[in-house]
């Protein structure tokens, strides 16, 4: 009859690897170098859906605009962002933005925390806004 240290060391001995890469703890620097290029891919990929959301929103503004109107950056942003830009804002910075907040206030906000992102929460973020990535992190619970 074979004892529980008998599974549990058969258990340590079955190796996890996915993509190719074991996955071990400590992290190895194949896990880090994967994962650093999931991590640009999610902050590309929300740069670029918050620029299109951005230009569809000033385009919309600029149409309806008069002369004594602000700048689309200088404007206020719960009532001129669109619904994307709102999810991008909230799936990012985790806070809400109240009155007198503008455009600009909020986009520097937006890309500081994408350039600073740790994996974890890039994580979240990639499944807060849907992302499609080519591969996901690793050795992430």
């Amino acid at each position: 009859m074979k004892t529980i240290s008998y599974y549990i060391e058969k258990i340590r001995d079955m190796k996890k690897e996915k993509y190719g890469i074991e996955i071990t703890k400590p992290w190895s620097k194949e896990m880090y170098a994967h994962n650093d290029e999931v991590l640009r891919e999610v902050v590309e990929e929300v740069k670029a859906k918050w620029l299109v959301a951005y230009h569809d929103s000033e385009n919309e503004y600029e149409a309806d605009s008069q002369d004594d109107y602000p700048e689309f950056m200088e404007s206020e942003f719960n009532w001129n962002a669109n619904g994307i830009m709102l999810d991008v804002q909230e799936a990012v910075t985790v806070v809400g933005y109240g009155d007198g907040y503008t455009i600009y206030d909020v986009e520097k906000d937006v890309h500081q925390e994408l350039n600073a992102m740790p994996y974890w929460r890039a994580k979240e973020v990639a499944e807060d806004l849907s992302l499609n990535l080519d591969k996901e992190f690793i050795g992430l619970s």
